[in-house]
């Protein structure tokens, strides 16, 4: 008897601590496709960072290139994988608020050894072994197990990617971890969010 009311006890208070969690994550997007599939416990943030970096950079592009995601992809690329982007000015709050769900999940570590992503992390392996790309998701699998890998060296290869980041879920996915949230530790807004008076 005592044995049950512990682990009733214990079952509560799990549930009213994840319950918890989840109200204070304020999801923007949950009405779009969950194309993210890892880990059911954290496929609505994984989904939510994709389309909240994806928001991120087609805002920030959009006077120079017209409101199309497959173009802030392609201005963005080269200086995400470089680690050179205008973060400050790019991200978003949305963006700092699942940077933090990121960091509270271990996907993002502090003091990375080239990248804060968790390559070691369930969610990231999931995401790296279902790119459609099979010759990029070989390539980070090597230098991850080599210890070598460094967004760095992607710059070039992943430049043209932009066409086809809205067919290649996973790939963005990765690039949305590696490129943009791994950078955000630190990041203060260049401008401050607009207060909306309801």
């Amino acid at each position: 008897m005592i044995k049950n009311t512990l682990l009733l006890s214990l079952f509560l208070i799990i549930t009213l601590s994840s319950c918890e969690q989840k109200a204070t994550f304020n999801f923007k997007h949950s009405e779009k496709e969950q194309v993210i599939q890892c880990d059911s416990a954290l496929n609505a943030l994984l989904n939510e960072a994709l389309y909240v970096f994806e928001s991120d950079i087609q805002e920030a592009y959009k006077e120079d290139i017209g409101n199309q995601v497959n173009v802030g992809y392609a201005r963005f690329l080269y200086v995400g994988f470089a680690g050179t982007a205008e973060y400050d000015r790019v991200a978003s709050q949305s963006a700092l608020e699942v940077h933090k769900a990121l960091m509270e999940q271990n996907i993002l570590i502090k003091n990375g050894f080239k990248s804060n992503l968790n390559y070691k992390h369930p969610a990231v392996q999931c995401i790296i072994n279902n790119i459609e790309d099979v010759d990029l998701a070989n390539t980070i699998k090597a230098l991850v197990d080599t210890n070598t890998m460094d967004p760095k060296l992607f710059a070039t290869r992943m430049r043209n990617y932009g066409r086809n980041a809205i067919k290649n879920r996973y790939a963005a996915m990765y690039i949305a971890l590696d490129t943009y949230y791994q950078q955000l530790d630190g990041v203060v807004l260049a401008v401050e969010p607009e207060v909306v008076n309801e």
